[in-house]
């Protein structure tokens, strides 16, 4: 009996072994899986045509958490080989791949966002809207709700339809661009041939680049409404033949945040409209006008010393004044500084305007072809006058404080076609 005894406990002790060990084994992998998918900080690095709304996109992202994850001061501000961090971004351990075998594809989600179409969301990843359709069964591709999880099927992109002769090839600079950025459209025909464009409702100027190639640059309103424009294109043939083919551009919101800009009572006088009006009519009669061919050359240069230097307003900032709506935006980039701080021309030009304005200060205008000019504001004094031409670098006056303004700085800005754009774009890339 004693040795039947030491059997059963031996029996009992191995069945509870056993499950002991069938309890801990679940465990065990489900927990290595659960560490495997903790979200975190992925370490991206920019491409060149990157902006930071295209890459939360493409990660499906908030803007806002990747630009408090890097603590960017001005979030237009990234360039190719920079790293960023993409906070919460899924990190999974990539499936083996047999050697000499290609690895396999990994399909995408995307979340749909207020005014996003199919359309515009197979074209931001570079995938046929009938794919998109099969690999979603959507019963109707036109009906998409904010919020709704996409997939985004894997593989090569479609084929795009060919274009007609005379037009070989048709290249944008940023497929996708931020409100408020500068567009080059670069167009290869395969014969002489006029070439026209237009981009809501405003006409193209065309600069020849050699062996059939022409270039030109488009302004994106920052009050743009992020969707899909496209860009009309018309190439004339010598016997009259007219050819016309379009170009989609996709149009993303800018991550511009709100100011309230407080004035004493004797500069707010200037806030007056019809002086406002008037001071406006007088610069868009000149920056309305189009020299047709460019002026400058290579990237422009800061039109302030850079060893001092300190931007106090970014472009872009939608702003509010003594209180009031936030009716307008920055149309320029403000650099502080002293009284008398020199002040140099961005780039190559000719002066077409040097005085005092109401609202503006003392002014400096400079057209640098193509309907392309910039413009120094709130001068304390000028060097220059009208008609003079400029290289880039060339002295034109100094900080002031004249006109609307706070305190001392320089108010500078890009118009392109009377415009405002991103002035910072055009120090950072060389255009075209």
């Amino acid at each position: 009996m004693a040795d039947f005894g030491k059997v059963v406990k031996l029996f009992v002790g191995l069945i509870a072994l056993l499950l002991w060990i069938a309890i801990l084994t679940p465990f065990a992998p489900l927990h290595a899986q659960e560490n495997q998918g903790n979200p975190e900080n992925f370490t991206y690095t920019v491409q060149p045509g990157d902006t930071l709304t295209l890459i939360a996109l493409r990660y499906n992202l908030k803007l806002a958490g990747i630009i408090l994850a890097n603590n960017l001061s001005n979030p237009n501000l990234i360039f190719p080989g920079q790293q960023i961090i993409l906070p919460g971004v899924m990190l999974s351990p990539a499936p083996s791949t047999p050697p000499g075998a290609s690895p396999p594809a990994v399909d995408q989600t995307h979340l749909v966002q207020p005014g996003e179409t199919l359309f515009g969301i197979a074209n931001l990843y570079g995938v046929s809207i009938g794919a998109m359709v099969l690999a979603n069964d959507l019963a109707n591709p036109d009906v998409l709700y904010v919020g709704q999880t996409l997939l985004i099927p894997s593989g090569p992109p479609p084929t795009p339809e060919p274009l007609q002769a005379p037009f070989v090839a048709v290249e944008l600079s940023e497929p996708t661009i931020i409100q408020g950025r500068t567009l080059v459209i670069k167009v290869t025909l395969s014969e002489d041939a006029g070439l026209s464009g237009m981009f809501e409702g405003r006409p193209l100027f065309f600069s020849q680049a050699g062996n059939q190639q022409r270039w030109s640059i488009i302004a994106i309103h920052t009050l743009t409404e992020p969707n899909i424009y496209p860009i009309t294109l018309t190439a004339t043939r010598p016997d009259g033949a007219a050819v016309t083919t379009y170009e989609n551009v996709t149009v993303a919101a800018g991550p511009y945040g709100t100011e309230d800009i407080q004035f004493d009572d004797e500069r707010s006088e200037l806030l007056d409209a019809e002086l406002i009006e008037l001071e406006q009519k007088k610069l868009v009669n000149l920056w309305s006008q189009v020299t047709p061919r460019p002026l400058w050359e290579g990237p422009f240069r800061y039109p302030v010393e850079v060893s001092s230097l300190r931007i106090t307003s970014h472009y872009g900032t939608r702003r509010s004044y003594n209180g009031g709506p936030a009716t307008s935006f920055h149309g320029g980039t403000d650099f502080g500084g002293g009284v008398g701080a020199p002040i140099y021309a961005a780039a190559a030009g000719r002066v077409v305007l040097a005085e005092p304005l109401t609202v503006r200060g003392n002014t400096v205008l400079i057209d640098h072809g193509m309907g392309l000019f910039s413009g120094y504001f709130h001068q304390n004094q000028l060097v220059v006058s009208q008609g003079q031409e400029v290289q880039a670098g060339a002295l034109i006056g100094y900080m002031g404080s004249t006109g609307l303004v706070t305190g001392p700085h320089l108010h500078w800005e890009i118009r392109l076609q009377g415009i405002a754009v991103e002035p910072l774009q055009w120090i950072q890339q060389e255009i075209p």
